[in-house]
């Protein structure tokens, strides 16, 4: 009858129905044939390799990350100071150095960063050189930064490849607290900026694998869909959500938690007992079985810990 959706009283249909289907406990294994899972490759974008290493997105030190979040929710970034040496926010404030007579700063830039200048203001009291460090594919730039005297100050300017350093020297006479032996940068601007490209890149993949798995699904006309099928078995999350067909493929919806585990095998039935070998494909959350069938069992697990799904195709005086 036009303007009456008939797919509802087919949920109707398919509960009063079950009592008359086979569970499957009283199938035999001869009852059914194992679909063949046609795989298909997807090709999906590689996500940007992070410029400068994994210390840009500090992704290896738990402390520096969180100055890098604080920055981010706050927009100021502190000075991180572990055993050993200081890390300074490189553009938020001009770091300032207590260095000693007889004693080195070594000031460690970026990974794969080129010096290409060193500037002292005070070049008669102060000594400063470059050096490198680590393997060739990965080496770290480091600027020495020496006192002749005690008790003077200067600046420093150093020029890269990247960027330019802005610091202040100071050589001072404490002996606990005042020297630092080293010192290094973080870059709570660019690691910022890292993350929410990264963040966007991931959602334009998902947006497109998405429409992919969309545009994947065969072209199916909703006038003749047919969605008496009856669905019955264990309590798993990965339970299909409902089931139908458009004349020639079965369509099985799963639920979403089914992306969090193992996809189950899915057995056949083919329909008018036809036992020649059934295709199927996963489309996103779907079960596209390349031919009908009257009844199909999707299995998990092995022993005792099997879990079983039914999906059984209705007589056709059920489908009104």
């Amino acid at each position: 009858m036009q303007g009456m959706d008939w797919r509802r009283p087919a949920v109707a249909a398919v509960v009063m129905a079950c009592g008359a289907c086979a569970s499957v406990s009283e199938l035999g294994p001869e009852d059914f044939v194992e679909a063949n899972r046609v795989t298909e490759e997807i090709v999906v974008a590689e996500l940007p390799a992070p410029a400068g290493g994994t210390e840009l997105l500090a992704q290896d030190d738990p402390e520096l990350a969180e100055a890098v979040r604080q920055f981010q929710e706050t927009g100021r970034a502190p000075i991180v100071r572990k055993p050993g040496f200081v890390r300074f926010p490189y553009g938020e404030r001009q770091p300032i150095l207590y260095c000693k007579p007889l004693r080195v700063c070594d000031i460690q830039l970026q990974a794969g960063e080129s010096v290409l200048n060193i500037a002292l203001g005070d070049s008669e009291r102060w000594i400063a050189s470059k050096m490198e460090s680590g393997p060739a594919e990965g080496r770290e730039p480091h600027v020495i930064v020496k006192p002749t005297e005690f008790d003077i100050s200067t600046n420093l300017v150093i020029t890269t490849d990247r960027r330019v350093y802005h610091l202040g020297l100071i050589s001072t006479q404490e002996e606990k607290g005042g020297y630092f032996r080293s010192v290094r940068f973080y870059y709570p601007q660019e690691t910022v900026q890292r993350w929410a490209d990264a963040a966007a890149s991931v959602r334009e993949v998902v947006h497109n694998e998405r429409e992919r798995e969309v545009a994947r699904l065969p072209l199916v006309n909703p006038e003749g869909l047919n969605f008496a099928y009856r669905i019955e078995g264990d309590r798993v999350p990965w339970r299909p959500v409902q089931a139908f067909d458009d004349g020639t493929r079965v369509f099985i919806q799963m639920s979403g938690a089914m992306r969090a585990t193992e996809a189950p095998a899915l057995f056949v039935r083919a329909h008018g007992e036809d036992q020649a070998l059934v295709n199927y494909r996963l489309r996103g959350r779907y079960f596209v079985v390349d031919k009908l069938f009257s009844q199909a069992v999707m299995v998990l697990g092995v022993g005792g810990n099997q879990k079983r799904i039914t999906v059984t195709r209705l007589p056709r005086e059920t489908r009104r």
